[in-house]
């Protein structure tokens, strides 16, 4: 073998050993790779219709009062109403705090002294759902307020002691309200009303949305025969359990009073203890 071919075969053997030495090399780092759990990456996952979620879930939770009544405002047949979007749209598009109230019903029975009122409101506030639903909303419901036409002395308190109905359910609150309204002459008309709320998350596993329900828990109310509020909360859509995304907001309040004869003075107090709730509420969850 001459001097020239015994250079070739020689260079062959070095690269053939380099190579080697490369692919066991990036052998040993892909398996380091995998020892410390890289994965490849994934596609994020596409963004989740909260409100057909929360139609899908809320009716399945344990409760302690019936409101079937006021939660085909949200849900109907499991899927989410035109209402519900629509409140949901108001709340994304709006500025912050330009929510407004809508007076949905004003019914008034013209043999007697009853009334019923059904009024709702949404907004967005930048804090995720899981605070929102360690925030005492209670107390931002029930808080004094005073004007030309009514008088309102309120308190909440959480009950500590009270056992927890279901997995779903985080807390209780008792809410008091004592209520005079300033009428002609003098004329001072008075009701009282005892409620508790009640607050649950939707969905096991899902702390994306939340669901608050006050309600009357005795039927002995000589002033109201029905007083519910649902608080609809759930992510905006920016996010799923990661931290991303504010919280859109849905509150529905529902009454079935007696006017004490003067319906007319009835609504406008009733709007003026719904705005002074609202204010309340977006107070104390807007940072």
């Amino acid at each position: 073998m001459n001097i020239s071919r015994l250079l070739v075969v020689m260079l062959a053997l070095v690269v053939s050993h380099c190579k080697k030495s490369s692919d066991s090399k990036t052998d040993t780092e892909e398996s380091a790779a995998e020892a410390e759990g890289e994965k490849p990456a994934v596609d994020t996952p596409a963004v989740i219709d909260y409100p057909k979620l929360y139609c899908e879930n809320v009716e399945k939770i344990k409760l302690r009062s019936d409101v079937t009544e006021e939660l085909r405002f949200f849900c109907a047949d499991g899927k989410p109403t035109k209402e519900f979007l629509d409140f949901r749209g108001d709340a994304l598009s709006q500025t912050p705090g330009g929510y407004q109230l809508k007076l949905l019903q004003a019914q008034h029975d013209p043999d007697g002294d009853r009334s019923e009122f059904f009024i709702a409101w949404s907004f967005h506030v930048p804090i995720r759902p899981f605070e929102v639903k360690a925030r005492p909303i209670y107390d931002y419901v029930a808080q004094n307020y005073s004007s030309d036409v009514i008088d309102l002395k309120a308190n909440a308190a959480r009950r500590l002691e009270d056992p927890l109905d279901s997995g779903l359910h985080l807390w209780s609150a008792d809410m008091n309200y004592d209520l005079v309204i300033k009428g002609t002459q003098g004329l001072r008309l008075t009701s009282q009303r005892q409620t508790q709320y009640n607050l649950y998350q939707v969905q096991s596993g899902n702390e994306e949305m939340g669901f608050g329900v006050e309600h009357l828990p005795a039927n002995d109310n000589p002033n109201y025969s029905r007083s519910v509020m649902l608080n609809v909360s759930f992510n905006d859509g920016s996010g799923y359990n990661d931290g991303k995304g504010g919280t859109v907001v849905i509150t529905l309040l529902h009454f079935v009073l007696s006017n004490q004869g003067f319906p007319a003075t009835a609504t406008k107090s009733i709007q003026e203890i719904a705005q002074n709730a609202a204010d309340g509420m977006y107070n104390g969850l807007k940072e």
